[in-house]
């Protein structure tokens, strides 16, 4: 064994610990970037002296020859991290659901008493002085007027929806666009990782920034990460890989039938199934909700107009006109409109129930009844359908609101786990850098002592001069 071992066995220790301090402060630099985890410098003992196998022996059998950093390793949690993706995707769903539910509800019930009930309501009251005052023109003026406010009424609705809708494609196309980007910045990151890893390098940012970009992925999609044995993860979206190794699989947009985007693969395209994150979310607004709500609209508008016609018509106005339709027959909520002749001259309204009676309100005050009367197919009132499809909207965004809530919670209880594992602590780093720089100090004062053995040796051994 020669006598420059001691001193090959403290410069591994000031190699080592200079590298286990590096990497506490790599984390305490990073204590505030997303995404990052804490490293931590794994010490190991060389390979001791002499070899097992050989044939040299020494006095007290092996000696240690110093120390080494054998891995810098990764704070990680597998299932940490597949049910913090999980979560995530609960919570873009679940706010891009609730946000635009409560948009809608904006729409349909601006504030208490200044939804379209009350115009509706209005409306009714409207015909019920009618029919109190039929030879007054000023009451048929002011039905007019009142059914002019419900038509736009219903049509500023609609309208609004629409706009909705319109803002929804935006939105959908954005975050496709945002994937197909997310996803081939992973599988560069695939790539890199694989030549870091093939080289014998431990890759731990880039893991580290490959997580964080899995992660955006699962808000937007709900996307589920597969890492089969011997392969590069695998991103699956709806059973069909989003990102598979070095290769990512972009998504497009096309339009549907029914006028607005659909999500497909852009390599075969087949409809995505996409049932969690922000992207599920903005779909079902847009496939499922505002179709269902406008629906309900119309079933209200049509059931308006076919009932009031069907009594109108039958009516006679001041001037002794009948057969004339109230509302544009065939209207629904995106076009309803009062009758070109009712709003040419209001004395075609009528409310007698025979021409020359002009003191015969019986039509405009069978007209007022509709109030009450079940003429919905569900057996409903027009104002108890409106009222339900309030409460349908309500009750949407209350389930929407409770769910976004629930999953948050999940979310941030992850979170603090997550952050208990592989956060940065600044306390518990500061107290490992003292302990390196002891080390560090310890190996350089044995460095130091070698050094002056050795100087010791060479001045005695030195001939005299």
């Amino acid at each position: 064994m020669s006598s420059f071992s001691i001193i090959t066995t403290a410069l591994s220790s000031l190699q080592a610990q200079f590298q286990a301090m590096n990497t506490a402060g790599h984390n305490v630099a990073n204590v505030n970037t997303p995404g990052f985890r804490r490293q931590e410098a794994i010490l190991s003992s060389t390979r001791p002296y002499p070899p097992p196998g050989t044939a040299e022996t020494i006095l007290g059998g092996m000696v240690g020859t110093g120390v080494q950093v054998s891995l810098i390793r990764r704070a990680q949690d597998g299932y940490l991290g597949l049910h913090l993706r999980t979560t995530a995707g609960q919570v873009g769903q679940w706010d891009t659901t609730y946000n635009a539910l409560r948009e809608i509800e904006g729409i349909v019930a601006p504030a208490p008493g200044e939804d379209l009930g009350t115009v509706l309501d209005q409306f009714w009251d409207a015909w019920q002085t009618l029919s109190t005052r039929p030879d007054d023109l000023s009451a048929r003026v002011q039905v007019r007027s009142q059914a002019t406010a419900l038509a736009a009424g219903f049509r500023d609705i609609v309208q609004k929806l629409q706009w909705q809708a319109s803002n929804l494609d935006i939105a959908i196309a954005g975050s496709v666009e945002e994937i197909n980007r997310l996803s081939q910045q992973t599988a560069e990151l695939n790539r890199q990782i694989a030549v870091a890893l093939a080289e014998g390098r431990q890759p731990n940012d880039l893991l580290d920034q490959r997580d964080s970009l899995l992660l955006r992925l699962s808000e937007l999609t709900g996307a589920t990460l597969i890492s089969p044995e011997n392969a590069q993860p695998i991103l699956n979206l709806g059973g069909k890989p989003l990102v598979q190794g070095e290769l990512a699989f972009a998504l497009t947009t096309v339009q549907g039938a029914t006028g607005h985007l659909e999500v497909r693969w852009e390599d075969d395209g087949t409809a995505a199934q996409i049932t969690a994150g922000e992207l599920a979310g903005q779909l079902y607004i847009q496939e499922q909700a505002i179709p269902q709500y406008m629906s309900q609209l119309d079933a209200i508008v049509t059931t308006l107009v076919s009932e009031v016609n069907a009594l109108h018509q039958t009516g006679f106005g001041l001037d002794g006109t009948t057969g004339i339709d109230f509302f544009t027959a065939g209207s629904t909520a995106a076009n309803l409109t009062v009758d070109a002749a009712v709003l040419a001259d209001a004395r075609v309204i009528a409310a007698a129930a025979a021409a020359g009676s002009p003191g015969d309100g019986s039509v405009a005050l069978s007209i007022a009844g509709l109030r009450n009367e079940p003429v919905m197919p569900g057996g409903e009132s027009l104002g108890l359908a409106w009222r339900s499809l309030l409460g349908q909207v309500g009750a949407d965004v209350k389930t929407a609101g409770d769910s976004a809530n629930a999953a948050h919670l999940l979310n941030e209880q992850v979170l603090v786990q997550q952050q208990s594992l592989a956060g940065v602590s600044l306390d518990e780093e500061m107290a490992n850098m003292i302990q390196y720089q002891h080390a560090y100090d310890a190996a350089a004062r044995v460095l130091t002592t070698a050094d002056e053995m050795i100087l010791t040796i060479i001045e005695r051994m030195a001939p005299p001069i």
